[in-house]
């Protein structure tokens, strides 16, 4: 097989000119991204609706260090899609403008209904106000993973039932295992966990066919919070699916890990960042990771609203290192760092994996080791040379990619890792074999088990930034791998 990533092909560097859209009419315009006072700001001008600025970064310099791990994918082509010439790549229209899918879609966002069982204020799905039920049945929904199973180069592994309220669909356990059927290796549900609160033996369904994580919408630890947000307290059914998770793993071994997802809002919950991570790794029993996800402004808001509620990727990053103490900006990294594990992975295994040359601006992410006893948490990268590994293991792969026996080079990753792990700051317990045998499973056939064992010993802390109009770039849908 060959590579999976190949040189970024995008700007970069500022400033930078790009296509976005006006706020106002929804037409392509040409956009600057630029920096000011050690922040980044996109600025456009609509002929009809004038000039629209706002924040990108609030943080310059790890902007511009994000790009040093830019990587572009090789396409997305699927022939269940009838309108695609052979060879042609999965594209996007955009007021006009025809844009290429450049990644593979490492998660897929499935909509199995657009009914729900709240109605939030801050929507992203905004459900209930189209005016009709969408609800693919059980046949169509199984046709459209069939589809993502069927995508080329790289088959999509993982997918996310989303809606609306995915728990409401009637069909729900009879989709999960028709998805573990189709050997998606991980399956997800995103929902505000009012049914796997209340209904235990839902969730044991769920479970045995095949469930693996729960994303579970977590605005914050407050009441209040939730007030406002959703209209609703809702904390006492958060932990109810904690609590239920965790009944479930005592009764039979095992539940869905859970990874609880915060729509962040400047104003409303931002000041509960670090208590949110603190939180998770009190349950890190059955709570596995946090994704914070920045509010996006759809819909009639003024530039007022849009510039008080804004918070961006940086701007949570930073609040966790001051609010908990864990962590430092330089431990902070986007989402295609990794991608040159897959990269790697692919060319020795001779099969394609799942690889994530995502838009280096689209999210950023870390992994926290933490003690047995949960009090001490230790970032990943504050005992790796992060940027020294994926340099050197761009090298081996390219040298891998040319040699007749590829596995081989395995001796060569080995060492480059002796170098990048430093043993003097490794915690307590880790030791550095044990560590480079793990990362090594990852990129070998164990990689699914030895993912799991690392996991475990780990919590995955990221940030992911949804484009909303104000800050729309086409770079970034063409690199989107959800």
């Amino acid at each position: 097989m060959c590579a999976t990533v190949k040189p970024y092909s995008a700007a970069v560097g500022l400033p930078k000119k790009t296509t976005s859209l006006c706020p106002e009419c929804s037409k392509a315009i040409e956009a600057t991204i630029f920096e000011k006072d050690g922040k980044v700001f996109m600025e456009k001008k609509c002929p009809e609706h004038g000039i629209f600025k706002d924040i990108y970064w609030s943080d310059a310099k790890k902007y511009l260090q994000a790009e040093k791990f830019a990587k572009d994918g090789t396409g997305l082509f699927n022939s269940m899609d009838e309108t695609l010439k052979e060879g042609e790549n999965v594209h996007v229209f955009v007021d006009g403008h025809r844009l290429d899918m450049m990644s593979p879609t490492a998660l897929a966002n499935l909509d199995l209904t657009n009914r729900c069982n709240m109605k939030c204020p801050i929507c992203f799905a905004n459900a209930m106000d189209c005016g009709y039920v969408y609800e693919p049945d059980f046949d169509t929904v199984c046709k459209m993973m069939d589809a993502l199973r069927n995508e080329k180069p790289i088959a999509c592994t993982a997918i996310q039932f989303s809606g609306g309220e995915p728990t409401v669909y009637p069909k729900l356990v009879e989709v999960i295992a028709a998805a573990k059927e189709k050997k998606f290796a991980q399956v997800q549900i995103a929902t505000n966990g009012i049914v796997f609160s209340k209904n235990y033996e839902k969730l044991k369904e769920c479970a045995q066919a095949g469930l693996n994580t729960i994303y579970l919408q977590f605005d914050g630890l407050e009441d209040d919070i939730y007030m406002r947000s959703r209209g609703r307290k809702m904390m006492s059914v958060k932990e109810g699916v904690i609590e239920n998770c965790r009944k479930l793993r005592q009764e039979t071994g095992h539940s869905p890990s859970i990874v609880l997802v915060v729509t962040t809002v400047m104003g409303l919950n931002d000041h509960e960042i670090g208590d949110i991570l603190k939180f998770a790794i009190k349950n890190r029993d059955v709570v596995r990771g946090v994704n914070y996800q920045p509010v996006a402004f759809t819909g009639r808001v003024t530039n007022e609203e849009v510039s008080q509620g804004r918070i961006t990727l940086t701007d949570v990053a930073k609040r966790i290192c001051e609010d908990t103490g864990y962590t430092t900006m330089d431990d902070w990294y986007p989402v295609p760092t990794v991608a040159g594990i897959s990269n790697y992975a692919s060319i020795i295994l001779g099969q394609n994996k799942i690889t994530f040359p995502t838009h280096p601006h689209c999210g950023l992410a870390t992994y926290f080791f933490i003690s047995e006893d949960g009090s001490k948490v230790i970032p990943l990268p504050s005992f790796m040379k992060v940027e020294e590994f994926v340099k050197g293991l761009d090298e081996i792969a390219a040298i891998a990619e040319k040699k007749k026996f590829k596995k081989l080079t395995a001796l060569k990753v080995r060492k480059l890792l002796l170098q990048c792990l430093i043993e003097e700051k490794m915690p307590e317990g880790l030791t550095k074999n044990g560590l480079i045998s793990t990362l090594l499973g990852i990129m070998s056939k164990k990689s699914k088990d030895t993912l799991a064992g690392f996991s475990w010993g780990m919590m995955y802390v990221g940030a992911m930034h949804f484009q909303d109009h104000y800050n729309y770039d086409f770079e970034r849908v063409k690199r989107c791998s959800i």
